[in-house]
């Protein structure tokens, strides 16, 4: 990392801990630190990967009808995915916003991708949007990729929002249980969600392997 991206990423964590809504910071950390981990995956890519760098869905509204979504059930992944955005006041489009520090393409679609997608795995593990359900989601990121900058995130997102408003069953099981259901999932980078809106959810949590997260520990 060049010291001018390392200026970047301290310059960013320094206003997400003033904060926490300024996902434009976290995005930057992304892009400058997640570089080599999405590299690896291209030069190892599966069928999956493979299938994904080929169609290259994007998550924003000039690609999916979300109006279609909202006629789903809720108990379908996309019915269940709008409902999260509409209830949260959320739009994909701002997790669709072109990269400014990732000069190889593929790099940046898949991070771009892991943005877009972001509220999928919230949709998925159940979480909400709260300042410590940002800090587990990543958690259960972490298992998943091992990006660095879910590290930072549930390190510093750890002591603001879950210490200091003494969360302590998060911090006691909801953490650990987070990471331990994005290791034990399948790859989940890889996955056309776009394909799936149509299925039940718990019908698509089961066949990736996703475990959703125990309310007793994110809500208390």
């Amino acid at each position: 990392m060049k010291v001018s991206e390392l200026y970047l990423v301290v310059r960013a964590i320094a206003r997400v801990l003033a904060d926490s809504e300024r996902t434009d910071e976290i995005h930057v950390v992304e892009e400058v630190t997640s570089r080599p981990i999405f590299r690896r995956w291209l030069e190892t890519r599966s069928a999956e990967l493979q299938d994904l760098m080929e169609r290259r869905p994007e998550l924003a509204s000039d690609r999916v009808d979300y109006d279609a979504l909202r006629e789903l059930p809720e108990t379908t992944l996309g019915g269940a995915y709008i409902k999260h955005l509409d209830q949260n006041g959320l739009s994909a489009d701002s997790q669709a916003t072109q990269t400014r520090y990732c000069d190889d393409p593929e790099i940046s679609y898949l991070v771009r991708r892991f943005r877009q997608t972001h509220d999928v795995w919230h949709t998925l593990t159940g979480l909400g949007v709260q300042g410590h359900e940002e800090v587990i989601i990543h958690a259960f990121s972490m298992g998943q990729l091992n990006l660095p900058v879910s590290y930072l995130v549930v390190v510093f997102g750890t002591l603001k929002h879950i210490v200091l408003e003494k969360r302590w069953p998060a911090l006691q099981k909801g953490l650990r249980q987070a990471y331990d259901a994005g290791k034990n999932a399948s790859a989940l980078i890889p996955v056309i969600w776009e394909d799936h809106w149509n299925e039940p959810l718990d019908e698509v949590r089961l066949k990736f392997g996703v475990r959703p997260c125990n309310p007793e520990f994110v809500t208390a």
